[in-house]
């Protein structure tokens, strides 16, 4: 009896047993689950982290865009903030004050070496040492910025094959050397003209010297006979070109060859 006794009790403790087993798995496996849907799995985690980057790169990249438009004007034109005004439209851009200009009397000047006589501005240094040359100097008095005017007459033998179109090419080539002497230089179109009944053609420029000194000038060739060409040179202080262009109307309106 007493062992049957004992064989009922251990089968209880088994059942027991086997039943605490059973609920331990079952918390743990409750444990679990609620673990598991309250997480995300490392792969989703990695997508959220980088969908946040890729956003708040992409709100930089806006913030970057909306700084930097706000510092150029529709022009491109630097913005600055604070209390310096910023100009809104080119006429609030300060400009520089144009020079007076210039008047001049008139009278005659003969090369007699080059055979032709034309009016100029008076009170001209007159050079005509070469015999193929003859060279104006503005009066030390009257010089602007530095920089006198200085007018330059130059007949030369041509071929009676030198034609207008060969002209336009001895042009191109007075300017290339005459710009050698600048450290910036610009020229126009060559356009053409006629110089003391001649055909020929002209064209300006615009040089700057090393010291800063700004420059302009014209150069004009014609054939004025069928061999020999005429170049006009006349270089002036920048500031005053259209006034002394003005001599320049005058030289190319009166030059005429030498009455015998």
């Amino acid at each position: 009896m007493k062992k049957r006794l004992m064989l009922i009790a251990l089968l209880l403790a088994a059942v027991l047993l086997l039943s605490a087993c059973s609920s331990a798995t079952e918390n743990n496996n409750t444990q679990t689950n609620n673990t598991a849907v309250g997480q995300v799995a490392p792969m989703n985690n990695t997508a959220a982290n980088n969908a946040a980057a890729n956003a708040a790169a992409a709100a930089k990249e806006e913030e970057d865009k909306l700084l930097t438009s706000s510092l150029y004007d529709a022009n491109g034109n630097r913005i600055y903030a604070g209390a310096t005004p910023v100009p809104i439209d080119p006429v609030d851009l300060p400009t520089a004050t144009p020079k007076p200009e210039l008047t001049f009397t008139y009278d005659w000047y003969t090369a007699s070496k080059l055979g032709i006589s034309f009016r100029s501005a008076v009170g001209y240094t007159v050079s005509d040492g070469l015999s193929d040359t003859y060279i104006l100097t503005e009066p030390a008095i009257a010089v602007r910025d530095n920089y006198p005017c200085t007018i330059s007459l130059t007949v030369t033998a041509i071929t009676k094959n030198h034609n207008v179109a060969d002209v336009k090419t001895d042009l191109a080539n007075f300017l290339q050397n005459e710009g050698r002497q600048y450290e910036t230089w610009q020229t126009w179109t060559a356009e053409s003209r006629s110089l003391m009944d001649g055909k020929g053609y002209y064209n300006n420029y615009r040089g700057v010297l090393a010291d800063g000194t700004v420059v302009r000038g014209r150069v004009h060739m014609a054939i004025i006979s069928d061999n020999q060409l005429l170049t006009l040179h006349i270089s002036c202080p920048g500031g005053y070109n259209s006034s002394y262009m003005k001599i320049y109307d005058q030289i190319r309106s009166s030059i005429q060859p030498v009455k015998k």
